[in-house]
C-alpha cells in the first residue's frame, strides 16, 4: 500500500487538500448557494471549453484509452478496465440507491432565473449522486499516474479530472456534492484496487517493473 501511495503521491497530495476544501465549503455553504453562484459564472468561451471537457469523463474516452494502453502494455489496458469496471458496479447501485434529482428537476419550480448552456442536453432524472462523469474522469487519473513514468504527471491527471467535475456543476448536470462523492469514490476504490492488483503475480512483471523503476519516479 505504501508503494502505491508513493507512486500516486503527487495526484493524491493535491486531491486531499483539495477534499478539503470541499467538505469545507459545503458546510459553510447550502447545495442551492454553490449551485447558484457556479452558474452565475458562465462565459462564452466557458460554454465551449466545458461542453468538450465534460467528454473526458465519457464512456467513449474511457473505451478509447483502453484500447490504446493495448497497444502500449496489455497490462496497463488490462488495471484501466477493471478500474471502471469495479466503479461503476459500485457507482450505478449508489444512483439508483439515492435517487437524487438533478438540478433541472431539483428546481423546477424555483423562481430564479437558472443559466442553461445553448446546445445542451440537461438531464432531469433521479441518478444525480453520484457523478458518473467524475468517477470516470478521476478513475483514469488515478490510473494514469499509477503506470506513469514520471510521477509529477499526476499533478496534470488531477487538473484534467478536475476539469470534468467542475463541467458538471457549469453544464447544470450535476451538484457540488455530486461530483465531492464521485471524485472520493473513485479515488479511494481505485487507489486501493492498483494495490491489490500491483501486487499479483500475473501483474508483478519484468516488463511492468522496467515501465515503473525507480529511477523514473521523479
Amino acid at each position: 500500500m505504501k508503494s502505491a501511495i508513493i507512486r500516486l503521491r503527487f495526484f493524491l497530495i493535491p486531491y486531499a487538500l483539495l477534499f478539503v476544501i470541499a467538505l469545507t465549503l459545503k458546510i459553510i455553504f447550502t447545495r442551492e448557494e454553490i449551485y447558484f453562484f457556479i452558474n452565475g459564472l458562465h462565459f462564452p468561451a466557458g460554454d465551449v471549453i466545458f461542453r468538450y471537457a465534460t467528454e473526458m469523463g465519457g464512456a467513449t474516452t474511457a473505451v478509447s484509452l483502453v484500447l490504446i494502453l493495448l497497444f502500449v502494455k496489455y497490462r496497463y489496458s488490462l488495471l484501466l478496465a477493471s478500474s471502471y469496471l469495479l466503479t461503476s458496479l459500485i457507482n450505478f447501485p449508489l444512483k439508483y440507491m439515492v435517487g437524487a434529482p438533478r438540478p433541472k428537476l431539483y428546481f423546477t419550480d424555483s423562481p430564479k432565473t437558472i443559466y442553461w448552456v445553448p446546445d445542451v442536453e440537461v438531464l432531469s432524472n433521479h441518478f444525480s449522486f453520484p457523478s458518473g462523469h467524475t468517477v470516470c474522469a478521476f478513475t483514469t487519473a488515478v490510473v494514469l499516474t499509477f503506470i506513469s513514468p514520471r510521477r509529477w504527471y499526476g499533478c496534470i491527471y488531477f487538473l484534467l479530472a478536475l476539469m470534468v467535475a467542475y463541467s458538471r456543476i457549469y453544464l447544470s448536470q450535476h451538484f457540488f456534492e455530486d461530483v465531492t462523492a464521485g471524485s472520493f469514490e473513485a479515488v479511494i476504490v481505485v487507489t486501493c484496487w492498483v494495490t491489490w492488483f500491483n501486487s499479483r503475480a500475473f501483474f508483478r512483471h519484468p516488463g511492468w517493473d522496467g515501465a515503473l523503476s525507480r529511477k523514473n519516479d521523479d
